[in-house]
């Protein structure tokens, strides 16, 4: 197989030896980069109405527990070459990751529809108008077209490693370091007057355990592209290392950054931060938001690809990005604590399940024709343990529009969504090989008489 001979395609198929090539400091940069967004600072707006130590500490397990899932399913794609999509095949089966590859292309699409949104309204902002929200999102679609041709390798190597991520990364302690000052300064717990329209609207107090589901529920979204890339590592090893160091630390970040500003509206924090330095921070974060648009095409096109792998890869790059360019002048942003309900309620129990298949019980010992051609085409006792542990998490979720209010439990959503999907999955796999075994020896036994 061949590596994007000409910028011609990819594929899922195995890489060779000669093209897994990043190390673990790549894996570093790109997970860093990745971990970082305005998305992130929305996200943690949601718990700035917590108790100011508990929020800080849910940020902080939650991102160390959110990337150490991240860095295991890409340990998956890194250790036998396969992309994410082709990684859930042995848990899931080959036509049961057909509607896994559905599912996870609807949410890459509200992904890139949410940040070309974003993006386009940032350049408008920084721009003070003189360029129309529409010509910035086709601008940027054209960008991120470029990046998608060139590839993972060139933008990890050349455009992050060299330049971009430093540059975030300098900026992002500056602009924390002001917004603390800030606090300070105005004696609040949050940088923007809170009877200002722009504040945080939450209006309940989140749980401990209700704050870290909404940290986990960022690394849990990138679960499903993360083998895309850990692929291409020369070490296994390493790429679990990069990858979980560098996302934990930009997810901390970031989230601490909501947390402080308490600004839900994406577009209020577009104008808060506009404030800092001339723009000089918004400018860096439109920069790096690109990188994020750019994976969520690249794994579209390679989801896409587990179901039909003959399409060009170049097409299926404009499909997508022409898509998220239309949808983001179509749809406006909102509710975007439930897109992150529905993100952790499908991929916790999801992933859990293929790290349990993967780690517990084929204890990482598969070879990689079980990807493929020797895989089964349907597991049932996945999909129904994956119901189960998300039917629990929608139950439990306070911003679920399914929540039950008196069960009297106070302990989140994923910890009992994951726990409930890996017993379930657990007890019917032991009795689906009691049943073999049993059959196995019955057969023995006629054949004796």
């Amino acid at each position: 197989m061949k590596f994007l001979e000409g910028n011609s395609d990819f594929g899922i198929n195995p890489l060779d030896s000669k093209n897994k090539v990043l190390s673990g400091k790549n894996f570093f940069v790109l997970w860093s980069s990745l971990g970082i967004g305005l998305l992130v600072i929305s996200a943690g707006s949601f718990i700035s109405s917590s108790n100011l130590t508990e929020a800080v500490i849910a940020i902080i397990v939650g991102s160390v527990v959110g990337s150490i899932l991240l860095a295991l399913a890409g340990k998956i794609g890194s250790d036998h070459s396969v992309p994410s999509i082709v990684s859930m095949r042995p848990a899931f089966g080959l036509h049961g990751s057909y509607l896994l590859t559905i599912l996870n292309i609807f949410q890459l699409i509200g992904w890139s529809t949410f940040e070309i949104t974003i993006l386009s309204k940032a350049a408008n902002i920084f721009s003070n108008g003189y360029i129309d929200f529409y010509v910035w999102s086709i601008v940027f679609g054209a960008v991120i077209i470029l990046f998608c041709i060139l590839g993972p390798l060139k933008i990890v190597k050349q455009w992050l490693s060299k330049f971009a991520v430093w540059v975030v990364y300098g900026s992002t302690i500056v602009m924390l370091v002001s917004i603390i000052l800030t606090t300070s300064g105005q004696g609040s717990d949050s940088a923007i007057d809170p009877h200002s329209a722009t504040a945080s609207t939450a209006a309940a107090d989140f749980s401990f355990f209700n704050s870290l589901d909404l940290v986990i529920a960022m690394p849990l979204s990138w679960l499903p592209l993360v083998a895309d890339y850990n692929r291409f590592a020369k070490k296994s090893k390493n790429a679990f290392y990069g990858t979980f160091i560098g996302f934990s630390v930009t997810n901390c970040l970031f989230y601490v950054i909501g947390l402080l500003l308490g600004i839900s509206d994406i577009f209020a924090i577009l104008v808060a931060i506009q404030t800092f330095f001339y723009g000089f921070f918004l400018l860096v974060l439109v920069v790096d938001e690109v990188d994020n648009v750019f994976a969520n095409i690249f794994s579209s096109t390679m989801s896409f690809k587990n179901i039909y792998n003959k399409i060009n890869y170049k097409y299926l790059v404009i499909f997508f990005t022409a898509l998220g360019v239309l949808l983001a002048n179509l749809i406006p942003i909102q509710q975007y604590e439930s897109f992150l309900l529905i993100i952790g309620a499908l991929f916790a129990p999801l992933f859990a399940i293929v790290l349990t298949d993967y780690y517990i019980v084929r204890r990482g010992r598969i070879s990689v024709e079980k990807f493929y051609e020797k895989t089964n085409r349907v597991k049932t006792s996945s999909f129904f343990a994956f119901v189960v542990g998300s039917i629990t998490y929608f139950i439990l979720s306070p911003i679920s529009w399914f929540h039950v209010t008196d069960l009297g439990i106070s302990i989140g959503s994923t910890i009992p969504s994951v726990t409930i999907s890996i017993l379930v999955f657990l007890v019917i796999e032991l009795l689906i090989k009691k049943v073999k075994l049993k059959n196995e020896d019955y057969s023995t036994d006629k054949k004796i008489e």
